[in-house]
C-alpha cells in the first residue's frame, strides 16, 4: 500500500477544486452578474447569477450515475483522474468567457455550459475521494473521512487568500473588468498538481478483492436502486440537510447583507474565511466524536444547532453578527459533515459504494442543498420571514431520518452484501 500521505492528498485534490470553484463563484457573483446580466437591475441580476449557481446542480446526478457505475465496474482510480480533470479544466476555463457586452447571450450560454460540465465531472469527484480513504483505512473511518471533508474550509481558505488582495486592491471597476478571473484560472495550477498525485496511487484493496472475488456487479445502479434505495433515500437527505445550511450561510448570508449594505464584499471575505477556518476544525472534531459516540447523535447535534441559530441569523444584521453567525454555520456544517461522509459510505456493499454514496451526496446537494441560496432568496423576496424556511424543512426533516434509522459505526464494508 501507498503512504498513507498519498492517499490522503490524492482523496483531497479533486473536492478542494470543487469547493474553491463554488467559493470563487459566490464570492464573485457580485461581479459576475455586472459581466453577464448587464441587461437587468443588480437585484435580478444577483438572482441570476445565483440560479447559474444552481443550473450547475442539474448534472451532478448524471455524473454520479456515471462515473460511480464506472467507478463499481472498473475501479475507482481512473473514474477520479478524469473527474480531476473535467472539473479543474472547466472552472479554468470559465476565467476565459467574454462578457455580454461583448458577445451578447452567447456569454450567458458558455457559461450556463461549463456550470453543467463542472456539476457532470463533481458527481463523481466526492463519492470516489471518500471511497479512496474508506476503503484504504476501514478503521476509525469518522477521522479518515475527515481529510475529504475539510476540504471544504481548506477550498475556501485558497479562493479567500486569492480573491482578498484582489478585492481590498482593486477598485470594482476593475474587479468586474478582469479581477475576478484571476481566481478561476488558478485553478488550473490545482488540476496539474493533483493529476500528478493522483497519478501516482493504486486501486484501492476493498475493489480488487471484489474483482478478484467476481463480486463487480453487471448493473450496479439497478442492483442499487433495486437492494439499497432505501440507503440512497436516507444519505439524499442527510446530505441535502448538511449541504443547505452550508450553501445558506456562504452563499446566501454575504450576499443579504451586503445588498442592504451593512457589510462590504472585503467583511464577507473575512466572514467566509473564519467558516473556512471554524469547519475544517470541528471537521475533524465531528470525525472523532462519531468514531467514539457514532453517525447519527453527532449528525443531530449538528442540525440541531443550525436550527437554532438561523432564524436569528437573518434578524440581527450588523458585521458582529455576522462574524459570530457564519461562526455558529462553521461549527454546525463541520460536526455533521465527517460522519455524514463516513455513513452514506458504510451503509452500501462494496460493489454498489461508489454508485451509492455517489448518489446519495449529489441527489442531497443537487436536489436539497445547491437549489438553498436561489430558492431562499425567491421565498425572501415574497416576505422576509420566508428566507430560512427552505432549509428549516429539511433540517426537521433529518432529524426524523436519524432518529428512524440504524447506526452504522460498526458496520464493516469487507461483506458482498449488506442487506443479507
Amino acid at each position: 500500500m501507498e503512504k498513507s500521505r498519498d492517499i490522503i492528498l490524492a482523496s483531497m485534490m479533486g473536492t478542494i477544486i470543487e469547493w474553491y470553484g463554488i467559493f470563487i463563484f459566490s464570492s464573485g457573483a457580485i461581479y459576475i452578474a455586472d459581466v453577464f446580466y448587464p441587461f437587468v437591475n443588480p437585484s435580478i441580476a444577483i438572482l441570476l447569477t445565483l440560479l447559474t449557481f444552481a443550473l450547475g446542480f442539474i448534472t451532478r446526478p448524471i455524473g454520479a450515475f456515471v462515473f460511480g457505475h464506472y467507478g463499481d465496474r472498473i475501479g475507482r482510480k481512473k473514474m477520479l483522474l478524469l473527474t480531476l480533470l473535467i472539473s479543474g479544466i472547466a472552472t479554468g476555463l470559465t476565467g476565459l468567457i467574454p462578457g455580454e457586452k461583448s458577445i451578447g447571450f452567447a456569454a450567458v450560454a458558455i457559461l450556463i455550459i461549463l456550470r453543467l460540465i463542472l456539476g457532470f465531472g463533481l458527481g463523481g469527484e466526492w463519492g470516489g475521494a471518500m471511497l479512496l480513504n474508506l476503503e484504504n483505512f476501514q478503521k476509525k473511518r469518522g477521522f479518515y473521512s475527515s481529510f475529504v471533508q475539510a476540504t471544504v474550509g481548506i477550498g475556501l481558505l485558497i479562493g479567500i487568500f486569492i480573491f482578498m488582495p484582489l478585492v481590498y486592491y482593486l477598485p470594482h471597476s476593475l474587479m468586474v473588468s478582469y479581477g475576478w478571473r484571476i481566481p478561476f484560472l488558478l485553478s488550473f495550477v490545482i488540476v496539474i498538481i493533483g493529476a500528478f498525485i493522483r497519478l501516482k496511487i493504486k486501486e484501492t484493496p476493498l475493489f480488487m478483492k471484489g474483482k478478484e472475488k467476481n463480486r463487480i456487479s453487471k448493473s450496479p445502479f439497478k442492483t442499487l436502486m433495486k437492494k439499497h434505495w432505501k440507503g440512497v433515500l436516507l444519505g439524499s437527505v442527510l446530505a441535502g440537510s448538511s449541504g443547505n445550511f452550508f450553501y445558506f450561510a456562504i452563499s446566501l448570508l454575504p450576499v443579504l447583507f451586503e445588498s442592504v449594505h451593512k457589510i462590504t464584499v472585503f467583511d464577507g471575505l473575512i466572514g467566509t474565511a473564519i467558516f473556512g477556518i471554524v469547519d475544517i476544525i470541528f471537521v475533524f472534531v465531528g470525525g472523532k466524536l462519531s468514531d467514539k459516540n457514532g453517525r447519527r447523535i453527532t449528525i443531530a447535534a449538528a442540525n440541531i444547532i443550525a436550527l437554532i441559530v438561523i432564524y436569528p441569523s437573518i434578524y440581527f444584521i450588523s458585521p458582529t453578527y455576522f462574524i459570530i453567525f457564519l461562526t455558529v454555520f462553521g461549527i454546525a456544517h463541520g460536526l455533521s459533515y465527517a460522519p455524514l461522509g463516513a455513513m452514506i459510505s458504510e451503509i452500501f456493499p462494496t460493489d454498489v459504494r461508489y454508485s451509492g454514496n455517489s448518489a446519495a451526496y449529489q441527489y442531497g446537494n443537487s436536489f436539497i442543498g445547491g437549489p438553498a441560496p436561489y430558492v431562499s432568496d425567491y421565498f425572501g423576496g415574497i416576505f422576509y420571514f420566508l428566507y430560512p424556511v427552505f432549509t428549516v424543512i429539511f433540517i426537521l426533516i433529518a432529524l426524523y431520518s436519524i432518529y428512524r434509522t440504524k447506526e452504522s459505526m460498526n458496520i464493516s464494508m469487507d461483506v458482498e452484501d449488506l442487506s443479507t
